[in-house]
């Protein structure tokens, strides 16, 4: 019976924390307001990666581009929240797959080198940021005519954990970042901890605007909760001190997954001002 409970509870919590698969329709609100499509592009790895543009119709130029990690996912919850009002050209960066979430590939992609077999999937960050510099960017302003248009990063969790990382790179690529739930346990917040001196950044970051947003019930067990691990709330005091333009959000009430619906909200209210 003790073993049946247990095996119930761990299935419970696997259950819990594993992400919903089910990638949502487009709405025909959105299909009206965006041309949809999407090619597959490779890495120099020969990493696959399914790309989706939405093209806010009407639009004579590209001011702004928003580069979407979790592509698969997000890019369809975007559109779909999308009401009216000025838009970016969307690029979702995914996978060739069916599932909402490739758990294996974007934990390789998004996440920073660290020491431990506890980060030993991960660490490939480097090279899917020369994917997007080297292959996806030029890409993107070939096939829009965009070299001179801004261009925005989103990330989510790990996606957000990747989004710092660019940001950090410093190599002003991307005007604006959209950090939503940054995942600062992985590598024991090394990451950061490396950029930071006194309490602000090393270097003035080129960055022209990063946006900040966790949920206020975002915990997780034997990761956030490890002694030295910095937060979401440590980073936007960094901005601050480090003189960064920046608008940090805490989401009353929500957890890990629950914000993402309402972080792209604002990423949208962001656009349409």
């Amino acid at each position: 019976m003790v073993k049946f409970l247990m095996a119930l509870l761990l299935s419970a919590a696997v259950s819990l924390a594993a992400p919903n698969q089910t990638v949502e329709p487009i709405s025909p609100h959105a299909r009206e307001n965006f041309d949809i499509s999407s090619e597959i592009l490779k890495s120099e790895q020969g990493q696959i990666y399914k790309i989706f543009y939405a093209v806010p119709k009407g639009a004579k130029k590209q001011g702004k581009i928003l580069f979407m990690t979790d592509g698969n996912a997000q890019f369809v919850t975007l559109l779909n929240l999308y009401e009216r009002g000025a838009a970016p050209l969307i690029v979702g960066i995914g996978y060739d797959t069916n599932l909402a979430y490739d758990v294996a590939n974007r934990t390789r992609d998004y996440t920073p080198k660290a020491a431990g077999e506890e980060f030993s999937k991960g660490g490939g960050a480097d090279k899917f940021y020369k994917f997007i510099k080297e292959i996806l960017l030029p890409r993107v302003e070939a096939k829009f005519d965009a070299k001179q248009s801004e261009k925005c990063l989103y990330g989510h969790s790990f996606g957000g954990l990747f989004a710092l990382f660019v940001l950090l790179q410093n190599e002003g690529i991307f005007d604006e970042f959209f950090i939503a739930s940054p995942s600062l346990w992985w590598g024991d917040s090394e990451i950061l901890k490396n950029a930071v001196q006194g309490g602000k950044f090393k270097e003035p970051l080129k960055a022209k605007f990063v946006w900040l947003g966790v949920g206020e019930l975002e915990k997780r067990a034997g990761k956030t909760d490890r002694e030295g691990i910095l937060s979401a709330r440590d980073l936007a005091k960094i901005l601050d001190a480090s003189g960064v333009k920046n608008e940090f959000k805490i989401y009353e009430g929500q957890t890990h997954g629950g914000v993402i619906p309402l972080v792209l909200k604002d990423v949208l209210k962001h656009f349409a001002q």
